[in-house]
């Protein structure tokens, strides 16, 4: 479903709280939303976005500190690297072609990928390593070569046509969430507050119990017909 679809779900369950006067609470609801699947998100690794950027050679600059290395922004903010492929012609025609996973390094032992390695062939896929809000590679990309970057991360603004992988129970548990946090911060009443936070993370466990053995999928895979709204929407990628 759409993000706008979902938030009109949560106002659903929220019942009379939905209907709260004045802009600063309705405000105040709309960003408890996103508060609270970020939350989930921490939570549920189900729930966490998915992507891949897609690097060409002529999206790398040379390391000018370093030798047979390229580098190129690359700065999604919370994220978690899946894996890296790269990929090369196995044809003159470029119809077939082989992929390798590259070594990741830790950013910890960068030199060991500024100071270059040996020329990428198909059984050697070079290495990487992420940090400084950039990525770096050696050896460069050569012969139509194609690098993958694939992550998760936490997607922390929406547009009112994202597509999100949410439910009818993420929902219910976001409602809680914010009837958790309107009782605590506009009503000071700390009792309900902390019922409904009880309520929430007992959700919440559920929500991880039924979704820890799910593939992991997008947005797109949820959606009825949809062909876009996927890929760095509310990221900061290079």
């Amino acid at each position: 479903m759409k993000w706008s679809e979902f938030q009109a779900k949560v106002r659903v369950n929220l019942l009379v709280d939905a209907e709260r006067k004045g802009r600063g609470i309705q405000n105040y609801i709309n960003q408890l939303m996103v508060s609270a699947v970020v939350n989930l998100q921490d939570y549920i690794e189900a729930f966490k976005a998915r992507n891949v950027n897609t690097f060409l050679e002529e999206d790398m600059n040379e390391v000018t500190s370093g030798r047979n290395a390229v580098e190129t922004q690359f700065n999604p903010t919370h994220a978690t690297i899946e894996s890296v492929i790269v990929s090369g012609p196995r044809n003159d025609t470029g119809s077939q072609r082989w992929f390798s996973y590259v070594e990741q390094v830790p950013w910890s032992s960068r030199f060991l990928v500024t100071n270059g390695c040996p020329a990428r062939n198909i059984g050697y896929a070079g290495r990487v390593t992420f940090g400084d809000g950039k990525l770096y590679l050696c050896s460069p990309l050569v012969d139509n070569q194609k690098l993958y970057v694939y992550w998760s991360g936490i997607k922390q603004s929406y547009d009112a046509d994202d597509l999100v992988v949410y439910d009818d129970a993420t929902a219910k548990a976001v409602s809680d969430y914010i009837k958790a946090h309107l009782n605590r911060e506009v009503d000071k009443d700390v009792g309900l507050y902390k019922s409904y936070m009880e309520m929430y993370n007992k959700q919440r466990q559920e929500l991880h119990r039924t979704w820890k053995d799910f593939n992991h999928t997008t947005a797109i895979d949820h959606a009825e017909g949809g062909t876009s709204g996927i890929g760095s929407g509310g990221f900061t990628v290079g």
